[in-house]
Formats: C-alpha cells, sequence, structure tokens
C-alpha cells in the first residue's frame, strides 16, 4: 500500500490511543512512525534482484514487525520514561501489523512468515493506490481532528475503516468472480479458473484474471457498466520451470520465476536467436485508466531476454517497479540489451 495510507493509519491509531496513554510524549507521530517503519527496507536495497527478495520481506512479517517494535518501544522510553514500556510496545507491535495487513490486501502481498518462509501471501483486498479507501481515512481524522469530545470514537471508527473496507471488497470480487464464471459458461469459453481481484479506481473496476489451458484472459469488469465490452486480451503463459532453468545462468530469472504470480510472455524471432519479454498479469490492466498511462511506456516488473540460436541466454533486461537493470547476460558487462540484439 502506498505511503500516505500507512502514515493515516499510524496518526489514526495515535488520535485513538491519546485516551489510553495521557503521559505519552510525542505520542501520534511515535504511532505514525511504528505504522511506518516496516517499509524500512527500502534503504537496504542493492539492487532490483535484491528488491524483489528482500522488500515487503522480513520487516512486514510477523516475526520481524515484533522486534522493529520492541527496538521503536525501546527509544520511546528515552523520550516518553513514564509510559510503561510493554504497553506502549503492544502499541506499536499492532500499529505494525496493520500495515502488514495493509500491504497483505494488495496482489504485491507480502512474506508474513519470513524469515522461516518465503511464501508471498495476498488477499486482494485493495489495489496499491486506492483514492476512496485513503480519501476516506483521511475525512475521518480531520474529522476526529476537529471534534475534539467524539475524537475517540472516530479514531476508532477510522481504525475499523482501515479492515472493513478491504474485507467489503473480498466480499465483493468472490461475487464477481462467480458472475464472471457464469459469463463465460453462457459464452462456451473453456477455462480452469477465475480470479478477481480490484484494479484502479476500484471499487468501479476490477480486474479479471481466467486461466484457459495454455493461455491466460484478462479482463475488466466496470460496476458501471460497460458500454462495449471488448474481447479478452489473450496472452500466453509463461513456463516457470523454463525461467527456473534460465536461473541457472542468470539468478534473477529464477527469482522472477519464484515473484511472478502469473507470468506471461512475448516471444520475437531475431536474426541471433529468439527474444523473450516476460510480464506478470498482476502489473497488467486493459482498466481503461491504466491503459491511458501505460500507453507508450513499458510495463514495470518486465524481464527481457536474448536467447542465441542454441537457446543460451545471451543477454537480459529488467524493467522493475522502482529499478531496472541493463545486462549483457551471464556475469557480462558493456553494451546492455538494446544494443546487444540489434
Amino acid at each position: 500500500m502506498d505511503p500516505v495510507t500507512h502514515l493515516s493509519s499510524g496518526l489514526m491509531g495515535g488520535l485513538a490511543a491519546r485516551k489510553w496513554f495521557p503521559d505519552g510524549k510525542f505520542l501520534v507521530p511515535a504511532c505514525m512512525l511504528a505504522a511506518w517503519i516496516p517499509d524500512v527496507d527500502i534503504f537496504f536495497g542493492d539492487g532490483p534482484e535484491f528488491n524483489l527478495i528482500y522488500h515487503r520481506g522480513i520487516s512486514t512479517s510477523f516475526f520481524g514487525t515484533f522486534f522493529l517494535a520492541l527496538a521503536l518501544a525501546g527509544l520511546y522510553k528515552l523520550v516518553s520514561r513514564r509510559t510503561p514500556f510493554v504497553k506502549i510496545a503492544a502499541l506499536f507491535y499492532a500499529l505494525a501489523l496493520t500495515h502488514v495487513w495493509l500491504d497483505l490486501i494488495t496482489t504485491y502481498g507480502t512474506q508474513i512468515l519470513a524469515p522461516f518462509s518465503n511464501h508471498r501471501f495476498a488477499l486482494d483486498g485493495a489495489f496499491i493506490i486506492d483514492p476512496l479507501f485513503t480519501l476516506t481515512a483521511l475525512a475521518l481524522i480531520v474529522a476526529a481532528w476537529l471534534i475534539k469530545k467524539r475524537r475517540h470514537a472516530i479514531a476508532l471508527i477510522g481504525m475499523a475503516w482501515f479492515f472493513a473496507y478491504p474485507l467489503a471488497n473480498m466480499g465483493v470480487g468472490a461475487v464477481l468472480q462467480t458472475v464472471y464464471a457464469h459469463r463465460l459458461d453462457a459464452e462456451g469459453i473453456a477455462y480452469d479458473h477465475v480470479h478477481v481481484t480490484p484494479d484502479a479506481l476500484s471499487p468501479r473496476f476490477w480486474k479479471v484474471v481466467v486461466t484457459a489451458g495454455p493461455d491466460y484472459l484478462l479482463d475488466t469488469m466496470d460496476l458501471f457498466g460497460d458500454r462495449e465490452p471488448a474481447a479478452p486480451l489473450r496472452v500466453k503463459r509463461a513456463d516457470k520451470a523454463f525461467l527456473r532453468k534460465l536461473g541457472e545462468q542468470e539468478s534473477m530469472f529464477a527469482t522472477y520465476a519464484w515473484f511472478t504470480k502469473w507470468p506471461y510472455v512475448e516471444e520475437t524471432d531475431t536474426p541471433k536467436g529468439r527474444r523473450l519479454v516476460f510480464h506478470d498479469l498482476r502489473f497488467t490492466s486493459t482498466n481503461p485508466v491504466l491503459a491511458w498511462y501505460y500507453r507508450g511506456k513499458r510495463q514495470p516488473f518486465t524481464l527481457t531476454a536474448q536467447l542465441d540460436n542454441s537457446g543460451r541466454l545471451a543477454a537480459w533486461s529488467y524493467e522493475g517497479g522502482i529499478r531496472t537493470q541493463d545486462n549483457t547476460g551471464t556475469g557480462g558487462s558493456g553494451t546492455g540489451l538494446e544494443e546487444k540484439i540489434q
């Protein structure tokens, strides 16, 4: 989830907790820090592959947030000595876990069991930036700040909002999944599984990913009604075993196989072999808003491979959500992929 939503959960939590911490100094700023601190891992990145593996890793797990909360509580005691350590540590841990929840409800997911498991859990309760979700939270914060007599009650309602809205979205998504499956059945389209998740400007737009044999179908459901519904986008599913095989030459491909949820591939022949462009449908959309935004731009989390005529990896590049990398292959340096394949 975006930083504004994380910080607003800390601010809301601080306003709600002031009644229980009458002697707490700088309580609200400390709560905002507690709600943000699991994202501290962004300062320790060392390239795109490191970011894929460790962002939303141990610092956003049940285990990691516990120790972050203890450390933050220890620092807070230096500022507010009369505040009981266990009590403030419990508050900070609750707010850090709220951060974990807000990451968990996005399709990006988070490794809540790290370091004991690197499985990335996701509940699909909100798009990573949700204006309705965040603006409603900010409006409740303003109301709590202005209406002092009702501040505690409003702040508690605000904290409930951070859980109620995603849970409601999960319920709507389950209904839409059934509706879309019935639509496919009525049209006689064979499929294996239908998955519906919030998309940009949800709850209006919803992303639909259909597993259909060797392909994925990508579609958008508009709750305001599709005036001219287009045919779903059909893409070829990527073979994760093949990605892991390429990972024997360059570890980024094995990491990508682990990271992606719905990987697909675009293949083209070149004079020197084949060019493979891998994407993840989590970061692809037929939503009109995102389609407009990414028009003419490269999609994030795109991994490109150039294979020579023998099928070996000759060059590769990666377009990440934050960072990019361009390489001539297995450990080489120099020209980069785009020049290499010309």
